[in-house]
């Protein structure tokens, strides 16, 4: 077998595995690199619509704010501003607690300093992340008034059925007839609840529980509309109103638990966590509530209000909330932010005065310690003040007052949209950038080489028999010109400082340079 015929299946062992090898195990780079710059794309495409949720200051706007329902309340006067799908009725989780701090502060036998028995029932609750207060045991007794509080800043289910059982009548602090059914006396303290929601004028609302948990058979429902009338109500209640207001709060120390910090909380509404100051509101002094509630059928809701410039109050229920992305992360802000911009609205809609805050939270406050005079008098009498002070920072004077907070907008465009993304979008952008560098790499090379002439495939020579009759044609080819150059001597190696002579074309071409045409029969080749 020649080489030529060696090369020759070669080249065809080699064709034939690449005309049967799939296509996507021979580019498995190109399709991994095509993927990334498909979720770059789409990262880019997603990091524009953050920055569509937020207007030139930065905060989200009114049009942007997705939710299955809301209203907007005038406080002051009770006339609804605008609203979206109020009437609808739909689960609202945690945001019952209003109603059950209201039923409670409205019962005839309230008393703050009454001590609430703890059930075993109350503190059983079937879902391990339910709210509630860590360390509470059953046979624990805690005050009326710190039950509340709990009920509204820590969201405490299991507080809500203490303050439902010992409340309703059969059970704990109030059972004349010495019943001792916490069950019972839960449902009568529901029965409450509902009557409240009746003389309060609401046809839409009927609870189940006191905490707010979902029924199956979606029996546990209010609306938009009524829930901002409860809200309404429990925030005439000076009680109310003050501790949903507070951010932070403990549980005193009783019985077992005498660590003071025993049962610390938190308060989860981002409007009264942040406060205006922070969220920049043009129209409100405060954020003064109200509560917030998660469950899947509620999703996420929030009740809040506020007291304006003029001194009125604007009360926001927002149901089914759709969180803005870009602070997935933070589900506090992610819900204040989307009440803010319909409380803004609603007090522009009201016509509530517009004020510049201006508030440099970093400026330090003027102190209040008494200070002593100097015992040394100045130097001179007529020497000038120095420019600054320690009371006074360097570079601003007493008539300059505070600094502004804001110099400019924020930055826009594409660079702000990348850097609003979480960092893990970011990498994979970059990365996604980079496959788009290199596949036009590869795309540059791949058309380079295809440019360069192509190798005749096998098939352009014919099979076994031609191979036969090519090689014998090389041969003959090869001797003729052999027979054409110069004997090897001494004359030429030192003429040309080789071992040969150069190569002389012959006077005749040494036969034909193309392959010979197929043979009509295989004797043919035998005979030449």
């Amino acid at each position: 077998m020649s080489d030529r015929q060696i090369h020759s299946s070669e080249e065809r062992r080699q064709i034939n595995r690449t005309v049967t090898k799939p296509a996507i195990s021979r580019r498995w780079p190109a399709f991994l690199l095509s993927v990334i710059l498909l979720f770059g794309i789409f990262s880019i495409n997603r990091s524009a619509t953050l920055a569509a949720d937020f207007d030139d200051d930065g905060w989200m706007s009114f049009e942007d704010v997705k939710a299955s329902s809301y209203c907007v309340l005038d406080g002051s006067t009770g006339q609804v501003i605008f609203e979206k799908n109020a009437e609808a009725r739909r689960s609202n989780a945690s945001t019952t607690k209003i109603l059950t701090a209201l039923t409670l502060v409205d019962d005839a036998q309230y008393n703050p300093s009454r001590m609430l028995k703890v059930s075993e029932r109350a503190i059983t609750l079937s879902d391990p992340n339910s709210a509630r207060i860590k360390g509470l045991k059953a046979g624990d007794e805690i005050s009326t008034l710190e039950c509340l509080a709990a009920l509204l800043i820590a969201s405490a289910n299991d507080i809500a059925r203490v303050i439902a059982e010992n409340y309703g009548g059969a059970y704990g602090a109030i059972d004349p007839a010495k019943k001792n059914d916490p069950v019972a006396s839960e449902k009568l303290f529901v029965e409450k609840m509902n009557r409240r929601a009746k003389e309060i004028g609401l046809e839409n609302t009927h609870f189940t529980n006191p905490a707010g948990f979902d029924e199956a058979d979606k029996s546990h429902y209010t609306t938009a509309r009524d829930l901002a009338y409860i809200a309404l109500g429990a925030m005439k209640n000076p009680q109310i109103a003050h501790i949903v207001g507070i951010q932070r709060y403990r549980l005193s120390p009783t019985g077992d638990h005498r660590d003071a910090f025993w049962a610390p909380m938190s308060n989860s509404n981002g409007l009264v966590v942040y406060g205006a100051d922070l969220l920049d509101s043009k129209y409100f002094r405060r954020y003064t509530g109200v509560k917030t509630g998660t469950t899947p059928q509620a999703g996420k809701c929030l009740v809040g209000s506020g007291e304006t410039y003029d001194g009125k109050m604007i009360i926001c229920v927002a149901l089914n909330l759709t969180l803005p992305a870009g602070h997935a992360n933070n589900a506090w802000l992610a819900r204040a932010l989307p009440v803010r911009a319909l409380m803004e609205e609603g007090a522009k809609r009201l016509g509530c005065p517009a004020v510049d805050r201006g508030v440099n939270l970093l400026a330090p406050h003027a102190s209040t310690l008494p200070t002593e005079p100097r015992e040394d008098p100045p130097a001179s009498a007529g020497a000038q003040e120095p420019a600054h002070s320690e009371d006074q920072p360097p570079g601003t004077s007493a008539q300059q007052g505070n600094v502004p907070a804001k110099t400019g907008t924020p930055g826009t465009g594409v660079v702000a949209a990348v850097r609003a993304l979480p960092i893990v979008l970011q990498i994979f952008l970059a990365v996604g950038i980079l496959a788009v560098i290199y596949l036009a790499i590869r795309l540059i090379a791949f058309m380079r080489r295809w440019e360069r002439p192509r190798p005749k495939s096998p098939s352009a020579y014919g099979s076994g028999n031609m191979n036969r009759g090519r090689n014998a044609d090389s041969d003959r080819r090869r001797s003729a010109e052999n027979r054409h150059r110069a004997p090897e001597t001494s004359s030429a190696r030192e003429l040309y400082g080789r071992s040969e002579a150069p190569y002389r074309r012959p006077s005749r071409p040494p036969g034909r340079l193309l392959p010979p045409e197929r043979p009509r029969d295989s004797n043919d080749l035998r005979r030449r």
